[in-house]
């Protein structure tokens, strides 16, 4: 019998959350202690998230010269105006009945009402239990995925269909309270409950009729929950036509699954929906039990320690909060057990494995030791929160993880300085790789290459004189070179900075000879920056590499057939020195046609290392220029990681190439009036600006600060 595997695969779980858009405009005052559903939501919930002020967000758009350019825009117009015309036509029975629905006074105060609960605070929570059954669904799915794979790896047969779906079974059977119905929660604060209780109470006679000739005839009711109303719709498990499922074929022994079914078949699940507390609830659950805790007696979320920091941020206008519990980040990320489990799959595959005692053994020991190597280093997820305002220009998030944070304090991060100044994009880090991690990977690439070498000569036996010309030729080299990184390259970069950076600054009227434009045409430029900390080391590491890649050529060579590969030698780079700076490149030939601006170039200076896909560019990598973003959150002096996001210049470096496009798709009057609608589409696109931000530790906890801007079209010259 194939037992039942915990594979457990990455998940990204995340629930329904707007990030909120803001326009410039006034930005309206926090209240001074607001009451949110935060404050009601019991502190057994296991993720949170709200959207709050939708309605303000809304109304500052509709005030925006964007929307107003749009709005009257002739082709808007024109098209608004065809729109209310063909709804407005006698013979068009669709728009008919909608205009008889719209006519009656209660179904025009609908309209008002949906559009009031979306406007303050929409939230979904969801109970406790959502970690486990994330967790569970995890260990199905990868049961499903990898487990026929498995079997045929252990000489079991038969259809892999098949095999997913009884190894879901087993899963679910090995523990059958696991599975269980999830609480949901999703509320809309309401401006005057009374008028949703009215129009909620219109939905009793159109639910029962709906379920009339239907085998839910009479599972909706109304319920009182604490003194309120609502309106519910009660199901179970034995709805299900359990004797047309064909469980059985699915069994090694009859009645397997009999306690699984049995389970199934007593759950129940609870939709509820009503009006408690001023906030419009609809509910999923296994009873109505959560809606008497919504606004009832116990903890809370805000008071949960990982919300002390909102208190930072009381008089901002909060626009979204998020919130996810420990429980569930651990239940859909990888955790120590889960890398540690995979000794059980290593040696399942072993035992079926033609190989010698000897070597199966010393694979199997020596594989589940990595994997505790690997699996120590795993650390065990907290909580995490975001926090959201907004601001009049945009707006910023506070994002907290509480999961344990690397020793140490933040430092400066002193790339920020060498990214040209303003890029299109840009990450920059800090790594926190050491010699001794550097160590500890050699000793396991060593482990794995002789047991790589005893299977094949196990497999092969014919095999072993040409790996024992690899070891004792090349093995040599690559030590060589692995001496070259741990002594040399290692040291030269144990500052620990790193940098990836996209910008345009450079242009040309013809970067290839089959391109020629009538004005010059930016292009992106893509760099690599690093932190040195001893600039000499560095030096040596790159002849030390140079010199080992060529040795390694030789020795390659001599092994290979004859002439298999041709005599060369990786030939040293132009070098430069120039005012303190070193630069090397490799020439471009001529004859590609390219504009001579493109030429990758490595460049060194006493704090910084470059690389870059022009000397000009490398030039302003070298430079120390502070980032011009003007986000708040580069306004931190130390951070462990940054990035930045410059999506105006990146409209504005793709924008002569859209209109190059167009005069040659349409040369002419057609061509003025694309490049017209063009010019209003990149001007539209411009009014998100840029974004960034800035990740640091802050009393154990890792925080992330970023901030988004936005601008408003410019005004219409009269």
């Amino acid at each position: 019998m194939f037992a039942f595997v915990r594979y457990r695969i990455p998940l990204c779980f995340a629930l329904a959350a707007a990030l909120p858009v803001a326009a410039t405009g006034p930005v309206r005052a926090a209240d001074p202690a607001p009451t949110t559903a935060l404050h009601k939501v019991p502190a057994t919930a296991e993720t949170y998230h709200s959207v709050l002020r939708l309605g303000e967000t809304i109304e500052l758009l509709g005030r925006s010269r964007a929307w107003q350019q749009l709005w009257n825009d002739p082709v808007v117009k024109d098209l608004r105006k065809k729109a209310m015309e063909k709804f407005s036509e006698p013979g068009n029975n669709e728009a008919a009945a909608l205009r008889a629905f719209l006519a009656e006074p209660a179904n025009a105060e609908l309209l008002g009402l949906l559009l009031d609960a979306a406007s303050h605070e929409v939230f979904v929570s969801t109970g406790a239990g959502t970690g486990d059954l994330l967790s569970l669904g995890q260990e199905l799915a990868g049961g499903a995925r990898y487990g026929p794979a498995l079997q045929k790896l252990l000489g079991q047969g038969g259809d892999p269909n098949t095999a997913r779906i009884r190894i879901v079974l087993q899963g679910l059977a090995e523990r059958p309270e696991r599975v269980r119905v999830p609480e949901l929660l999703i509320g809309f604060k309401v401006s005057d409950a009374a008028k949703v209780k009215t129009q909620l109470k219109r939905l009793d006679p159109l639910v029962a009729g709906a379920l009339a000739d239907t085998p839910l005839k009479g599972r909706s009711k109304r319920a009182t929950v604490d003194g309120d109303e609502f309106l519910v719709l009660e199901l179970d498990g034995s709805l299900i036509p359990w004797d047309q499922v064909p469980i059985a074929m699915f069994e090694e022994k009859e009645g397997e699954f009999a306690p699984l079914i049995k389970h199934l078949k007593g759950l129940k699940l609870t939709v509820s929906i009503g009006v408690r507390q001023g906030y419009l609830l609809v509910a999923v659950g296994p009873s109505t039990d959560q809606l008497a805790k919504f606004g009832g007696p116990g903890p809370k979320l805000a008071g949960l320690p990982e919300f002390k920091p909102l208190a930072e941020l009381a008089g901002k206008p909060l626009t979204a909060v998020g919130y996810t519990s420990a429980a569930v980040r651990r239940a859909t990320g990888v955790t120590a057990e889960d890398v540690t489990a995979y000794g059980d799959v290593l040696k399942a595959g072993l035992e079926h494995a033609d190989l010698p005692d000897d070597v199966r053994k010393a694979i199997e020991k020596d594989g589940e030791a990595l994997l505790k190597s690997i699996a120590k280093d795993i650390t065990k997820p907290g909580a995490a929160t975001s926090f959201s305002f907004r601001t009049a220009r945009g707006w910023e998030t506070y994002a907290h993880d509480y999961s344990p944070a690397a020793a140490g304090e933040s430092r400066p991060l002193t790339l920020l300085n060498h990214l040209g100044g303003d890029p299109l994009m840009a990450a920059v880090w800090r790594s926190g790789t050491t010699v001794d991690d550097y160590r500890a990977a050699v000793k396991w690439a060593k482990i794995i290459a002789g047991h790589v070498e005893k299977v094949a000569i196990a497999k092969a036996p014919d095999a072993e004189p040409i790996i024992k010309s690899v070891r004792q030729e090349i093995y040599p080299v690559l030590q060589e070179l692995s001496d070259v990184t741990e002594r040399l390259w290692l040291p030269a970069l144990a500052d620990g900075q790193e940098a990836v950076v996209l910008d345009a600054k450079w242009s040309s009227k013809q970067w290839h000879a089959a391109l020629p434009t009538d004005r010059p045409m930016p292009l992106p430029e893509f760099g690599i920056v690093v932190g040195v900390s001893d600039r000499e080391k560095l030096e040596k590491a790159l002849e030390g590499y140079l010199a080992g890649a060529n040795k390694l050529l030789g020795k390659a060579r001599e092994l290979a057939p004859p002439g298999s590969i041709p005599e060369f030698e990786i030939p040293r780079p132009k070098v430069e020195t120039k005012g303190g700076r070193t630069f090397a490149h490799y020439p471009i030939p001529a004859g590609l046609g390219v504009d001579e601006q493109f030429q990758p170039t490595g460049g060194l200076s006493d704090k910084v290392a470059v690389l870059a896909l022009s000397r000009g560019h490398a030039d302003r990598l070298l430079t120390e220029t502070p980032l011009a973003s003007g986000l708040a959150p580069f306004a931190r002096k130390t951070a462990d990681s940054a990035f930045y996001f410059n999506w105006a210049g990146m409209v504005d470096t793709a924008a002569p190439w859209v209109d190059f496009g167009l005069r040659a798709a349409a040369p002419g009057g057609d061509a003025k009036q694309n490049e017209e609608v063009a010019r209003k589409v990149i001007g539209a696109l411009k009014i998100f600006r840029k974004y960034g931000s800035v990740t640091y530790r802050q009393n154990g906890v890792t925080v992330t600060h970023s901030e988004a801007v936005f601008q408003d079209v410019p005004a219409v010259e009269k």
